[in-house]
């Protein structure tokens, strides 16, 4: 899917996020489920990820032998 822009609208007095159906639907998510936002840096960009889960592997774990 990669990177999409979205604009923050006003909604109740709230900031919100509205997620095109298309990216929705590329993730497998529906009117319902459970989004997490996640707070991460690429490089030293701080940047904000939606997942399914509620936490990202740290690659280093993956490079490290178990």
């Amino acid at each position: 899917m990669g990177t999409k822009q979205v604009t923050i609208e006003y909604w109740g007095g709230d900031g919100a996020i509205r997620i095109p159906d298309e990216a929705l639907q590329e993730l497998g998510i529906d009117v319902g489920d459970t989004l997490y936002v996640i707070e991460r840096y690429v490089d030293t960009t701080r940047c904000l990820v939606f997942s399914k889960i509620p936490r990202i592997a740290d690659r280093r774990d993956e490079r490290v032998a178990h």
